[in-house]
């Protein structure tokens, strides 16, 4: 079973494969219309990159949204993500001067101390879970996965060395494309092997880290409903 994020992303990668059709240029072949295969690469990279962007946040919102309807105790969710979410209120009273901070500790109590003592379940804000994300470099993605008990997202979708190596650079290549081609780099291009490729990777690694999520979540709430 899927989640509804990676039906959405799924549906979405259709859009690149039509895009991709309507270069001329035959498989294998060459280019009969250089400039407009050019375009063509370019903005398919940006395409499935911006899809490939849109289902982490996505799938961040659907997990935050299934824990909350479960009224799971905020103990026990993993102490990283209680801290990842409570970050942006704590950091916002360090900046303030101490006799400031009344209003922000009565705001605090009121929203997050669900988190961190046994007073009933508040609610997750999926968008404190991303806010220090600017890309879905595997990096940041190792680092995302973290904060839901999973140690190494890459690992936990492939097996063999080589496999997670290839997926990981393709995965990167893909986002540093498209940061280059959204900056105005005129010289960056990906030919339809490439697009090929970074469809695939994204293909395989949504479509697997689903399936780990989902089971990182009922880990962390067996009584609960996911995909």
């Amino acid at each position: 079973m899927a989640s509804q994020s990676l039906e959405a992303f799924v549906q979405a990668v259709q859009e690149v494969d039509d895009l991709q059709q309507a270069d001329p240029t035959r498989p294998g072949g060459l280019p009969i219309d250089p400039t407009r295969t050019r375009v063509i690469g370019r903005a398919s990279v940006v395409l499935l990159s911006s899809h490939f962007e849109r289902y982490i946040y996505s799938i961040n919102e659907e997990a935050t949204t299934l824990l909350n309807s479960s009224g799971m105790p905020g103990e026990l969710l993993p102490e990283t993500l209680r801290l990842l979410h409570s970050r942006e209120s704590i950091d916002s009273m360090l900046e303030s001067a101490w006799k400031n901070r009344g209003d922000q500790l009565r705001s605090f109590v009121q929203n997050e101390a669900w988190l961190w003592s046994t007073t009933p379940p508040g609610t997750l804000v999926h968008g404190r879970l991303l806010t220090w994300m600017k890309t879905p470099t595997p990096n940041n993605l190792i680092r995302y996965y973290r904060y839901w008990n999973i140690t190494d997202i890459f690992r936990a979708v492939t097996r063999a060395v080589h496999t997670r190596t290839d997926l990981r650079l393709k995965l990167d290549e893909l986002v540093q494309k498209r940061n280059n081609i959204a900056h105005g780099d005129p010289s960056t291009e990906a030919t339809r092997d490439d697009v090929g490729s970074y469809r695939d990777a994204t293909l395989r690694f949504c479509e697997r880290s689903d399936r780990q999520l989902a089971r990182a979540l009922r880990r962390i709430s067996p009584e609960s409903m996911f995909w």
